[in-house]
């Protein structure tokens, strides 16, 4: 008996040793090949060599990279959320984890192995580029702002932090003009925003009409729109400079083609402008800047079926594009396919409640639809947004259509004194050239 269970005991030993010269076998196998870039061939030598020893933390390590390279972003952040903190002597673990996170759009998941990672090596740029990108999409982009800061202070010359930078400041102008229109007297400030932002791209004609309509009157003037107007110049002005330094950085870059797709597309050079997104989106492949870009701009000139199109392959890559949510609603509106529109709205609105050109579509989906109770919520919210008198002629018919002839001949007469205020703008101009 006793032989018996020694000869056993060396038996499991042979096993044992066979089996773990298979796994380190395997596992250097897996790695030629990812030498090699042959990444399926080592993603199953490392599932085989995983069983072999099952949770092996750097076969799950080297697995988690892998699939990251061939971008299978779910599988890598399951793996490496497993092992990153268990295991903080494995670096590309928690760095593969925030990577993966904001690959998924899963920014929150990202932050916490980001920071775990650079409480070890503060100066890693990979994370604190990740880090600051997971902050970007959370919208928490003060956040974002202060370490791409952080990596420009370690290294003037980074590209890609002065354009996260950039896209920073522009969300962040974009949210207080935003906040500003919806200011009392703040109207009139949010137009003089508009034409500056005009003037300097170079758009003299549409800058003047601006400026004619943004003249403030005093009794109208408020010290905190004032004061607004000045935090949201200051923030275009922030955006525009870091856009300079990444231009003079990357020239030739993918992203210097967005950025100069749309300036071209701001001063009305449609054709330009597509030449610059397609160059984009050449070089980077199923990317969504490159298609929001084509698809704002095919949006902008009325080819809706190639701007939806677009729209749509950037929500397939990025399903929490505002911009592109926002456009093909509006698309929507237009070819009156409202059980379209009325969801992508309202979720546009979740994210961006404040938006009136948002609220008008929505009120003319459901008159549309002949919700007019429905409509006249929506519309009387986008009215103070109302600079060409549509939304409250839209009010006046839905308010007619619920009885409340009163209150539809006020906003009908409304309307019309929008629309004279704005013909005599065009007049005014007209003469002036």
């Amino acid at each position: 008996m006793k032989l018996k269970f020694a000869i056993c005991c060396l038996l499991l030993y042979a096993v044992s040793f066979v089996r773990a010269d298979d796994y380190a076998e395997l596992f250097r196998q897996a790695a030629d090949d990812t030498r090699v870039g042959n990444f399926e061939g080592a993603i199953l030598k490392y599932r085989t060599a995983l069983e072999i020893r099952p949770g092996a933390p750097e076969a799950l390590n080297n697995l988690a990279v892998t699939y990251y390279q061939v971008h299978k972003y779910s599988e890598a952040f399951d793996i490496a959320s497993r092992i990153w903190q268990s295991h903080p002597e494995l670096k590309s673990a928690a760095l593969i984890a925030g990577m993966a996170a904001v690959q998924c759009n899963r920014p929150k998941d990202a932050i916490a192995p980001f920071e775990a990672l650079l409480s070890s090596e503060p100066f890693n740029r990979d994370a604190l580029l990740g880090l600051a990108s997971a902050h970007f999409a959370s919208n928490e982009l003060q956040e974002a702002v202060d370490i791409y800061q952080r990596e420009i202070a370690l290294a003037p010359k980074d590209s890609n932090a002065w354009y996260g930078l950039a896209i920073c400041y522009e969300r962040l102008a974009e949210n207080a003009s935003r906040k500003l229109s919806q200011m009392p007297g703040g109207s009139s400030y949010s137009k003089r925003l508009l034409a500056e932002y005009l003037q300097n791209a170079g758009n003299s004609k549409l800058a003047k009409e601006a400026f004619g309509a943004s003249e403030v009157p005093t009794s109208a003037a408020s010290p905190d729109a004032e004061h607004q107007y000045q935090i949201a110049r200051d923030l275009a002005d922030k955006s525009r400079n870091a856009f300079e330094q990444f231009i003079n950085l990357a020239p030739d870059s993918w992203q210097a083609a967005v950025f100069l797709g749309d300036v071209e597309r701001q001063h009305g050079k449609p054709t330009e402008a597509l030449a610059q997104y397609q160059k984009a989106a050449d070089a980077q492949p199923g990317n969504p800047a490159p298609l929001l870009g084509l698809g704002t701009a095919y949006w902008e000139m009325g080819d809706f079926d190639r701007a939806t199109s677009c729209l749509r392959e950037v929500l397939t890559a990025n399903p929490r594009s505002t911009q592109a949510i926002f456009e093909l609603a509006n698309i929507a509106v237009r070819q009156h396919r409202e059980a379209e529109a009325i969801p992508l709205l309202e979720q546009y609105l979740t994210a961006q409640p404040d938006a009136l050109a948002a609220r008008a579509d929505l009120g003319r989906a459901y008159s549309h639809l002949g919700q007019y109770e429905k409509a006249a919520i929506e519309l009387a919210k986008a009215a103070p947004a109302d600079e060409r008198g549509d939304v409250h002629y839209q009010l006046s018919i839905a308010l007619r259509k619920l009885g409340r002839i009163d209150e539809a001949d006020a906003a009908l007469k409304h309307s019309a004194a929008i629309r004279e205020a704005q013909l005599q703008r065009e007049q005014r101009l007209h003469s002036t050239q």
